[in-house]
């Protein structure tokens, strides 16, 4: 397993991966620190292999804050989602839809790219990842909406 401590994206901005409000008030430093290195290292191969992607909008003034780390009072998304641990990730990609992205993970999960990918959502118009603590021996865990 490479080293991620420190880990940075290099095709995120922090406004794309934080709610608008934790995004005015925390540092830099404590908001990054809020993310599960993996998941911020997978979303950068994500993006690599499937062209430009979208998580959060509302710094376009569009209404999606709660794709990346959400707060735990957040009413988005279950009690423990891992998005409350900055583990998951909610994506639209531009040119991909997210059925051709889960079908092309399934089939080839021995990928570099999707190493520590543990979770995919099925049955859903964006792609939802994560990187849980979660055996993946006998493949991904696959929860449905």
């Amino acid at each position: 397993m490479r080293n991620l401590t420190g880990y940075r994206t290099d095709h995120f901005a922090l406004y794309e991966l934080l709610p608008k409000y934790q995004y005015s008030v925390l540092s830099k430093a404590t908001g990054w620190g809020l993310f599960d290195p993996r998941m911020l290292w997978t979303l950068d191969r994500l993006q690599e292999r499937f062209g430009t992607a979208t998580m959060n909008d509302w710094y376009w003034n569009g209404r999606n804050q709660f794709r990346g780390w959400r707060p735990f009072d957040c009413p988005v998304g279950a009690d423990l989602s891992s998005h409350k641990f900055g583990r998951a990730g909610d994506i639209i990609f531009k040119k991909y839809p997210a059925e051709e992205v889960r079908v092309h993970i399934l089939e080839n999960p021995d990928d570099e790219a999707y190493q520590y990918i543990t979770c995919i959502e099925m049955n859903v118009s964006w792609f939802h990842f994560d990187t849980r603590n979660h055996n993946t021996a006998n493949g991904l865990l696959k929860i449905y909406p």
